[in-house]
């Protein structure tokens, strides 16, 4: 059975995300609904409980890299992840992410993203090189496609 691991903002508490991240679970389960999937999460058993998947904490790169490894896909979960308003550092980590799954061999998916602003150079350059390193794209918005 497919086995997908979904980075986003999750374990925050934040609605609209939980939102973002309670419809790609429903899409994923309605598309393959033996899917295993894992998610990313700043708090795990919460996000867990309430999504009924399993989740890993997002700050652990050691449990990061063994869960993409075991995966057969990498999805970027919706919303305005890549952006650099609120500091490049958010930007680097969901990058970072992304560039160990195509290190180790996973497709990725950018899902329902919502792309920029990036107003940092370095900013524009790691987001187009991993954009063109990703294997499907989806956006939110007209804005996030250009």
């Amino acid at each position: 059975m497919p086995r997908v691991v979904l980075s986003g903002y999750y374990g925050f508490q934040n609605a609209g995300d939980e939102a973002i991240l309670y419809s790609i679970i429903k899409a994923l389960r309605k598309v393959s609904p033996d899917i295993e999937m894992l998610v990313l999460s700043n708090s795990p058993s919460e996000t867990s409980l309430r999504h009924g998947v399993e989740a890993a904490n997002r700050w652990c790169i050691k449990e990061i890299y063994s869960e993409i490894r075991k995966s057969d896909l990498f999805i970027s979960g919706g919303g305005s992840l890549l952006q650099d308003v609120t500091g490049l550092k958010s930007l680097v980590y969901y990058l970072g992410i992304v560039f160990l799954a195509k290190l180790l061999g996973k497709p990725v998916m950018f899902y329902a993203q919502g792309i920029g602003p990036i107003n940092s150079f370095i900013g524009r350059v790691l987001t187009k090189i991993a954009a063109d390193r990703v294997d499907l794209i989806t956006v939110r918005d007209e804005n996030s496609r250009k």
